[in-house]
């Protein structure tokens, strides 16, 4: 009598294992239409109470053009900050090309003398026309996330002025296991807090990476506070991406390995102290992630919709979890991947 439970038992995890990969080959495949949907949504999420409280004052009409206004505002901050950093440090570069393609000269004979084979280490493997392609490139990327921000930006209009009819018909549809608009409420106010402990510890982590690059005479050390702040949102990841070009900065600069691990040291030293000890402190257990399930998420997402993808791959986790949570069934996934603070 045990063997068909177990056949069974095998079959609903089959089963299950192939529809989870179904539905990420169809979320990878249609990012097109799925990517900005989500995107809208969780700006929906972070939004609202602004939108609610000028609509409580003002007309609705009104209160929707300020809120998307703010919205842009906000975008164009971090667009602006980035692309500003981003060109300094470029153009910097660009300004040092001779130094810059020495030291990449230098670290490749350098690997190839500890059996690291490179093949072509030639002046030309970093050329000014290199460059230019790869700057064409990245052009190129921030022309389509352009255009994502725009298409989202619709959705978002559209999501606010449906928020109300949505939460209505879904208090109807609550149930003695599970009320769905309830979840959503929870998962919204989850994301609020998320982001704003996020921010909170980008504002740190852009501020302290400033100052130490002042104090230790790294050039242009604004902007890399600047980019650290920015890509501080996407966890895991966003602190490599800053973390990696200062260190090349700085062999390009001091022309010191010392001053290349005091980099690296330093700026990973500010973001595991605020990232690993002070968020969780602020974030408590509204949030609580298990580490492994963050870094996961990020890559996961990553994979499947690029950048927006790893910005928006925690929430989306922290979405899915809050469901989990919300019915009897499925909580005990909840509690297996929560974090260490949650009891």
């Amino acid at each position: 009598m045990t063997t068909p439970v177990a056949k069974t038992s095998g079959g609903n995890v089959a089963l299950t294992l192939c529809a989870v990969i179904l539905l990420a080959t169809a979320l990878h495949l249609a990012r097109v239409v799925f990517e900005p949907v989500a995107f809208a949504l969780f700006l929906v999420a972070l939004v609202w109470p602004l939108q609610r409280t000028l609509a409580s004052k003002l007309p609705k009409g009104l209160a929707l053009i300020i809120t998307m206004l703010a919205t842009l505002a906000v975008l164009a901050v971090f667009a602006v900050g980035a692309a500003l950093s981003a060109g300094q440090i470029g153009g910097w570069a660009m300004a040092n090309f001779g130094r810059v393609q020495a030291v990449y000269v230098d670290a490749t004979v350098w690997l190839e003398a500890q059996g690291f084979l490179v093949d072509g280490v030639t002046e030309n493997r970093l050329s000014p026309a290199t460059v230019m392609s790869l700057l064409q490139t990245v052009a190129a990327r921030l022309s389509d996330t352009t255009g994502f921000i725009m298409l989202a930006f619709v959705f978002v209009v559209l999501g606010l002025l449906e928020v109300e009819p949505i939460a209505a018909r879904l208090r109807k549809l609550a149930g003695d296991d599970w009320d769905p608009a309830a979840a959503g409420a929870s998962i919204a106010k989850k994301f609020q807090t998320y982001m704003r402990v996020r921010g909170v510890a980008s504002v740190l982590t852009g501020t302290f990476t400033a100052l130490f690059a002042y104090a230790i005479g790294l050039q242009l050390p604004l902007a890399w506070g600047v980019l650290a702040f920015i890509l501080n949102f996407i966890p895991f990841i966003g602190p490599l991406i800053v973390v990696v070009p200062a260190m090349i900065f700085a062999a390009v600069q001091f022309g010191s390995w010392q001053m290349v691990l005091l980099v690296a040291a330093g700026m990973t030293a500010i973001q595991f102290v605020i990232g690993s000890y002070l968020e969780p402190i602020m974030a408590g257990t509204a949030v609580s992630v298990s580490p492994f399930l963050v870094l996961l998420s990020v890559f996961l997402w990553g994979f499947l919709w690029g950048i927006p993808g790893a910005f928006i791959g925690v929430p989306m986790t922290i979405a899915i979890l809050t469901v989990c949570e919300q019915r009897p069934s499925t909580r005990w996934i909840a509690e297996l991947l929560a974090g260490p603070e949650k009891k």
